[in-house]
């Protein structure tokens, strides 16, 4: 499956994170552990890509992201390339720090001239996802926990009309005293954790 996603993004601290928590109708956390991938030389994060395994309770799935168009510190435009695993087919790839070599991922990876098998595993973390589905998009929270024990928190709004979703942006930000934080994405996050 290939999509586009259209992100409003900010890095929240602890008390802002709890007090958008209270405010909005989220739906039950659940947790996800994502395993990020790269070369040694970190080609996809020279071509401004992600690629990550990314495990729930009942489901995983393997996702590319590559640049769509030109973003902002808030507002990136990705096209977002996934193809389903099954938990047991993940929990293996992340086992053995590979990633599966069929599928529509492997075939973007092949255009970009990336061997899969030069692939690993260069980062990881577990988070915390509340959703909350409103008339601007989809609002998301997210707490994430790295293997060092350190958290982040971070505000996310994907949508499909920006005309709508950037003016509810700027007032959720606004209404709460939180100050526009440009964002680093979780994998270079989690790298910075190692």
């Amino acid at each position: 499956m290939t999509s586009v996603e259209v992100e409003f993004k900010n890095l929240l601290l602890q008390n802002e994170f709890q007090q958008i928590k209270s405010a909005y109708p989220f739906a039950p956390a659940f947790l996800q552990a994502n395993y990020y991938y790269d070369t040694a030389a970190r080609q996809l994060h020279q071509q401004h890509c992600g690629l990550r395994i990314r495990i729930y309770q009942d489901r995983a799935e393997q996702t590319l992201k590559v640049p769509a168009t030109i973003t902002t510190a808030a507002h990136h435009e990705l096209v977002e390339i996934t193809d389903p695993l099954t938990v047991g087919q993940a929990r293996a790839l992340t086992a053995t720090q590979t990633i599966a070599t069929t599928g529509q991922v492997a075939a973007a990876l092949q255009e970009r001239k990336l061997p899969t098998t030069t692939l690993q595993i260069i980062a990881q973390g577990v988070t915390q996802r509340r959703i909350a589905l409103l008339p601007a998009g989809q609002l998301t929270l997210d707490q994430t926990t790295y293997p060092n024990g350190q958290q982040d928190f971070e505000l996310e709004l994907e949508t499909t009309e920006i005309a709508v979703a950037e003016p509810f942006y700027h007032q959720l930000l606004q209404r709460f005293s939180v100050p526009q934080r440009p964002v680093v994405n979780k994998v270079m996050r989690a790298i910075s954790q190692l």
